[in-house]
């Protein structure tokens, strides 16, 4: 069989996770994915570089719904040509995969999928290149194909994959999944030739949606309906309501583990699910101790530790495998050894009904975003940082007042049906119950300060008169 060509290979990101085990960075309000964890991009914008300006179509990214302009923004960052489809509710990776599949099949049967995680790392991009072209070989006629990678230590945060029979030209028969082992057999699995599963699937769209109806016909049947309703919204596109109702199940477990024409196409690349605070630690670069900082941090007579800081100074002394984790919000101390368990611990604050178990303390907006600075009886300072050309909605607050002062950019202000520009260093008074709008007419960023004053402070004292978001 012809090798197939790149160009008409369809990349689909999925970018739906949660990432809770790098708590306290990563949070339900804003995902590993979406964050600089290693380098200056994100995860996501790492991804898509991959494929971006290679050969292949123009990727296809599949995102919740909480975020969906933050991912909007990162994905026309790097490939402004990339369809962003924006899952109503989180329903796992079955119902993404074939969201993605239903959609590339009504457009063409014939059209293949890679379909990747937004938050793995990846090194060698040309070895993922032949990995891709490989699978894609394989499964162009029929059947589906898993990357598996060489394991490089016997991790029990990885599931694995057993290669079978020669299935063609660099594939292999899926002889058995096995999920997540305890290391003992993760160390056998390895010495026996079993490859991580690197979560990466290839197939053609029309068979895959054939094989479901077969498979998951109430899946397929949902998909269908909630293809059929989708919709475009700002920029993105949005599955009917029928998604929502779509069984919460991973695409490994609800299809490829039941699924007899799955092969493992084994990859040469350096891999990383970036899972836990020990996975970041062994992608960053370290110093001759064996030390990562990131951020501003000072270690002396320290080994094998991790620091990361996202603000205020760090130091380390005199200590040895720790992650050390500080946010403006939350600090996390752990030895590396147990960074698993830190998904654990964020249900542990969850139940104790912590905030930051899920929060982030800067909440990204359509048009930029805010930061609590301080918070005290009757007041609350925000920094607020609005993207040039973006505006906020035209609301009014019937608790508080608001003085807001310009520290960088020029600010339009519209107070009470007139409109006015600020400068760096002038300030305005929102008086309660005004009507007011805050936008950038600029080429870069505002940044403002906001002193709230008044008897309630929440967000939802809103009241929205017009937004170009739709979010009245």
């Amino acid at each position: 069989m012809a090798e197939t060509k790149v160009d008409a290979i369809l990349p689909v990101v999925l970018c739906g996770g949660t990432g809770t085990r790098l708590w306290p960075v990563s949070r339900e309000g804003m995902a590993k994915q979406l964050l600089p964890i290693i380098g200056e991009r994100t995860l996501l914008q790492m991804t898509l570089d991959r494929v971006a300006g290679r050969g292949y179509a123009a990727p296809m990214v599949i995102g919740s719904h909480p975020v969906r302009f933050t991912i909007r923004d990162q994905v026309e960052a790097v490939a402004p040509g990339a369809r962003v489809v924006i899952e109503p509710e989180r329903r796992d990776t079955l119902a993404a995969v074939l969201l993605a599949a239903a959609i590339a099949e009504a457009e063409d049967p014939a059209q293949v999928l890679a379909v990747m995680p937004s938050d793995h790392l990846i090194r060698d991009g040309g070895a993922f290149d032949a990995a891709i072209r490989t699978a894609t070989a394989r499964v162009r006629e029929t059947g589906i194909a898993v990357i598996g990678v060489k394991p490089g230590e016997p991790s029990s945060a990885y599931g694995y994959v057993r290669p079978g029979a020669p299935a063609g030209a660099g594939a292999f028969r899926v002889a058995q999944f096995v999920e997540k082992p305890a290391e003992e057999r993760a160390r056998r699995l390895i010495f026996e030739g079993c490859l991580w599963n690197a979560g990466i699937f290839c197939f053609r769209a029309g068979w895959l949606m054939e094989a479901a109806r077969a498979m998951l016909p109430e899946a397929a049947a949902r998909i269908g309906e909630a293809v059929a309703a989708m919709r475009p919204d700002l920029g993105m596109l949005v599955p009917g309501a029928a998604f929502a109702r779509i069984k919460p199940i991973s695409f490994d477990h609800a299809f490829m583990e039941r699924t007899d024409q799955a092969v493992v196409v084994p990859a040469d690349f350096s891999w990383s699910d970036v899972g836990d605070w020990n996975a970041v630690w062994a992608a960053a670069e370290k110093d001759a101790a064996g030390n990562a900082v990131r951020g501003p941090g000072v270690v002396r007579e320290a080994h094998d530790t991790l620091v990361h800081s996202e603000g205020r100074l760090v130091c380390a002394l005199g200590v040895e495998g720790l992650a050390i984790i500080d946010t403006p919000d939350a600090l996390l101390v752990a030895p590396r050894a147990r960074a698993q368990e830190v998904k654990a611990l964020v249900g542990d604050l969850r139940a104790a009904g912590r905030p930051e178990a899920t929060e982030h303390i800067r909440n990204h907006r359509p048009w930029g975003w805010y930061q609590t600075v301080d918070l005290g009886d009757r007041f609350r300072v925000k920094r607020i940082v609005v993207k040039p050309g973006a505006k906020l909605s035209l609301q009014r607050h019937h608790h508080r007042a608001e003085h807001w002062v310009v520290v960088r950019g020029t600010a339009e202000v519209t107070l009470d049906g007139t409109v006015k520009e600020l400068h760096e260093n002038e300030s305005i008074y929102i008086a309660i119950g005004a009507v007011h709008r805050l936008a950038n007419p600029g080429r870069i960023p505002v940044e403002i300060i906001e002193v709230q004053t008044g008897t309630y402070l929440e967000e939802d004292d809103i009241e929205r008169l017009e937004d170009e978001f739709g979010r009245l």
